[in-house]
């Protein structure tokens, strides 16, 4: 039925323009001085002004005057954009945990995030088209693949545009619009160096154009870019740091370099034990934490069970383990963009447009720990250690004496272990991404009728390579089963090299971790013009159809199938793919004079779970010429993911400990000492019976010029997202045992632990997100020069989440984040404030970027309580950037800045980098690079 009435809606509208085709016709001179152009949200071309949806426009000159070298850097700094684990830092070792507590595979890709919604729910365009997906995620573009040297600018959509689009555009819609009609010869270079060494990015560019649409009936223009940022570690940055215990921050790992040893049935040190006159029961012992030692060893600290809540591992030692990760992965970007385009008549012009990227990223991050009951050491190897000989005061070496209160180590048994593995190395992930569109169309005028066409094909491929540090599950409990590894080694000691041959022998470097591929395959036609007068005016209307096909394939690697230590078991995806068809139409209806009615409304049809109509309709009123009023309805949708909807299972583990609710509910260690503290898989399974994630947008807004100098908006919006795909994380249902206990898929059955626990794809209750964008534009003259202010910023007033429709909505904003709803930051407040000063050949440009403050993690390690010491509030971060540039020199600008001006370190926050990357600070908000120096010059040769 509502395709019907869109159906009848296009028929009226072509109608309209048959019947009423004489009041069409204007003047050449007119058409020649009002250029009508398409802009982001609407399909109908017009004057540019503000238009009845919030668009913001950014410039190239102005990522320019901002160091901007990268889009993902660009998105930083928009107010709009979310702080999720969506940048390149957070996303670290390719699984990340999305917004619901499931993984993604990840590797190598950066993407956008516009309301905090999640980057499914942002629509990236380039020049107004599709780009494919990420090879590997297979679910949201990755932003590296778009050349920010080739671009003439930025539009954000920040409203719906599901009308206009399709699937995708719930949280808005980016558009990054390249040069066109290029002509000339210019070639740019940039260095950005940090002060404090570490991260430095550099990039050159060469742009190339000739011809000209209107004398010469044609353009070409290519560009093509290389940029480059180097590794930053986390040793080169005191600020990360996971031991600052007085700050009420400790590592919770108990992987060491001088291995601990565990307490488990079976083995040398029992279930448990406690010292004489003490009560409290511990699970590890190490010589070095009984001496007060642990920190001779590197990175090596005493475990602090007052800061973590288990106090049953404070003979143990700890490892700062957030010291070994990369605070920026390298990455090199090669990208080519390329558009030719031929007048074929005044009134036609077609064109071919290929845009091509390879991204190549490297991924390093801490030692492993090996930690499960696979990893013993021998009785009978020669480096075992005989806590009854080595702590004679706490150990007995019989139990023949039930007066001796010590307790009996049986050196008959082996030991059960937790050994960080230094000198297997940092594990390395190597990424790259091979991505290209090829795009060809006609556009021009047809019997009156404006039109596009297109038809395109673009792909993203990408596999991740393991490197060093990477072991295979069999081969490295081999080889410490032998006993010719030494797990204790003190300082100044070294392995063997029988021993550096063994874990040599065990690595997995070289082999294929992971690839993937994605692709679409697109048809597209708009077609669009004034079809008749109004009192008030004409009418524009636009109507069009969309076809394309998706494609998805993901292959798990040989080191996967071979058993790859500690890695997820991604299993493969065989290539998956569905039809989509769409036809859409739209409205310009001029109500009054002040008063215009925008009406679109699209209906898509998915080959494998259905179709969907979604409307939108958006007032623009202009009461006065100085105040304009706007607002707008629409509904969304977004289609399932291909892993939702056909991945097999996939298997992850806890990342941090959690207890049995059956074995040990109150995680103080009952008598038998099973169950507390153990890390079970989680299984998430896909489900072909997803239904689309649908959605309603809101928005109301103001824009006032009560000066020509002066321009300001306050647009106010809210997001309901309704049957939002997720999957329960493995720390929610045993918080919420008693609903979920059905999905506890094995337990060991010996111990009767749980091994395995199911996380299957389903449709959740969904969001709620409202809040308010503000703009302020000042542009004036005076004696000494132009001044241009504009402050960008972005009040989130409420984001609530829950999971079914009997749940109660949890409020997030300003919220850490936690295991139920994931790991994405909503943020009270952001905003980008801009100074701009320009006189004759110089100009100078201060940017503040500011970010609020936001509650402190509490519960980190699951063990109930906040440590003393530990801030309840996360301070709010500002950086200040500074350029000038001078263009005194023919042909010639330069350009050098100073970002993070006064050297900003970023707020503590008392977490390690388990959940979210950064220890003792939050990559989701804060730049790690600090202070550092930029120059850029650009030469146009003609």
């Amino acid at each position: 039925m509502k395709l019907n009435k869109l159906a009848r809606s296009l028929a009226l509208i072509g109608l309209g323009s048959q019947l009423l085709g004489s009041a069409l016709a204007q003047s050449t001179d007119t058409v020649q001085k009002v250029e009508r152009v398409e802009i982001t949200g609407s399909s109908i071309k017009r004057v540019q002004d503000e238009g009845a949806s919030p668009v913001q426009v950014i410039k190239a000159v102005d990522l320019v005057k901002q160091g901007v070298t990268s889009v993902e850097q660009l998105l930083g700094t928009l107010a709009a954009n979310g702080n999720g684990l969506n940048n390149m830092t957070s996303n670290q070792g390719g699984d990340f945990l999305n917004s619901l507590g499931s993984r993604s595979h990840n590797n190598g890709a950066a993407s956008a995030d516009l309301r905090g919604l999640g980057p499914a729910y942002t629509l990236v365009l380039l020049n107004g088209r599709r780009l494919s997906t990420h090879g590997l995620n297979g679910s949201s573009v990755d932003v590296n693949s778009i050349p920010v040297a080739a671009l003439d600018r930025v539009e954000i959509l920040k409203d719906g545009a599901s009308a206009i689009y399709g699937t995708d555009a719930i949280g808005g819609v980016i558009n990054f619009i390249t040069k066109k009609d290029y002509n000339g010869f210019e070639v740019t270079a940039f260095t950005d160096i940090t002060q404090h060494k570490g991260g430095n990015i550099s990039s050159g560019s060469v742009l190339f154009g000739v011809g000209n649409l209107a004398t010469d009936r044609f353009n070409v223009m290519a560009s093509l870019t290389f940029d480059t940022q180097k590794r930053l570690r986390g040793k080169e940055r005191s600020f990360q740091n996971g031991y600052q215990p007085e700050r009420g921050e400790a590592p919770d790992t108990t992987g060491t370099p001088f291995a601990n040893i565990g307490a488990a049935g079976g083995t040398a040190l029992g279930s448990s034990y406690t010292l004489p006159g003490s009560t409290q029961s511990f699970n590890r012992a190490n010589p070095l934490a009984f001496a007060g030692t642990c920190n001779t060893i590197t990175d090596q600290v005493a475990y602090r069970g007052d800061i973590t809540g288990f106090n049953n591992s404070n003979k143990a030692c700890a490892y700062d383990y957030g010291k070994q990760w990369s605070l920026m992965q390298p990455v090199d970007r090669l990208n080519l963009v390329s558009k030719g385009s031929f007048a074929l008549s005044t009134d036609h012009t077609a064109f071919v447009e290929i845009v091509a990227s390879r991204v190549k990223s490297a991924v390093e991050y801490t030692p492993i720990q090996l930690t499960s009951g696979a990893y013993n050491y021998p009785a009978n190897g020669p480096y075992y250690l005989n806590l009854a000989t080595a702590l004679p005061a706490f150990f007995k070496p019989t139990n023949t004496d039930a007066t001796d209160t010590r307790k009996y180590f049986n050196a008959a048994l082996p030991e059960r272990i937790r050994w960080r593995c230094i000198p297997c190395g940092p594990r390395q992930q190597d990424t790259t991404t091979d991505a290209y569109r090829l795009l060809t169309g006609l556009e021009g005028v047809l019997a009156g009728w404006d039109y596009k066409t297109g038809l395109s094909t673009a792909q993203s491929k990408a596999s991740t390579v393991i490197g060093d540090g990477n072991m295979f599950t069999d081969k490295i409990v081999a080889a410490m089963n032998s006993g010719i590894v030494n797990p204790f080694l003190k300082p100044g000691e070294t392995q063997t090299a029988a021993a550096l041959a063994a874990i040599e022998g065990a690595k997995a470097r070289g082999a294929s971790l992971y690839g993937g591929k994605a692709s679409v395959t697109q048809f597209d036609a708009t077609f669009s013009r004034e079809v008749f007068d109004l009192p008030a005016g004409k009418v524009g209307a636009a109507f069009g159809l969309d076809v394309r096909t998706e494609k998805y394939r993901f292959d798990d690697g040989t080191g996967a199938q071979a058993g790859l230590n500690g890695a997820s078991a991604q299993p493969s995806l065989p290539p998956v793919s569905r039809d989509i068809k769409a036809v859409f139409g739209e409205l310009q209806i001029p109500i009054l004079k002040t008063l215009d009615l925008q009406l679109a409304v699209r209906h898509d049809k998915y080959s494998d779970f259905g179709g969907t109509t979604n409307p939108k309709a958006a007032l623009r009123w202009t009461p006065v010429k100085e105040v304009l009023f706007r607002s707008s309805y629409s509904t969304g949708f977004h289609a399932p993911d291909f892993d939702a909807l056909y991945g097999a299972g996939s298997t992850n583990q806890f990342n941090s400990d959690i207890n049995d609710p059956v074995l040990c509910p109150t995680g103080k260690n009952p008598p038998n000492d099973y169950g507390c503290g153990i890390r079970p898989a989680i299984v998430t399974i896909s489900n072909a019976k997803l239904k689309a994630e649908t959605s309603k947008q809101y928005s109301l807004g103001v824009v006032v010029s009560p000066a020509p100098w002066l321009t300001t908006s306050l647009d106010f919006w809210q997001i309901d997202l309704n049957d939002r795909i997720g999957t329960l994380s493995g720390q929610t249902l045993i918080k919420n045992f008693a609903q979920y206990s059905q999905l506890v898929s094995q337990r060991d059955k010996v111990t009767g632990e749980i091994t395995e626990v199911t996380a299957p794809f389903f449709n959740l209750a969904g969001d709620k997100a409202s809040g308010v964008d503000i703009n302020v534009t000042m542009n004036f003259k005076t004696d000494i020069g132009r001044w241009t202010a504009v402050l960008d910023g972005s009040y989130l007033n409420s984001y609530k989440s829950r999971y079914s429709k009997d749940d109660p909505w949890v409020e997030r904003v300003n919220q850490f984040g936690d295991a139920a709803f994931g790991w994405d930051l909503k943020l009270r407040w952001k905003h980008n404030l801009s100074l701009t000063w320009a006189q004759g050949p110089w100009s100078s440009t201060i940017v503040q970027n500011f970010s609020n403050g936001y509650k402190a993690e509490t519960d980190g390690f699951g063990s109930g309580f906040t440590p003393a010491g530990a801030p309840a509030e996360i301070g709010s971060y500002t950086t200040y950037n500074l350029s000038g540039t001078y263009t005194g020199i023919k042909n010639l600008t330069l350009t050098a800045g100073i970002k993070n001006l006064f050297d900003t370190k970023p707020s503590f926050s008392a977490h390690n980098v388990d959940n979210v990357s950064g220890a003792g600070w939050d990559a989701r908000v804060a730049d790690a690079r600090m202070r550092a120096f930029t120059v850029r010059a650009n030469y146009k040769f003609w």
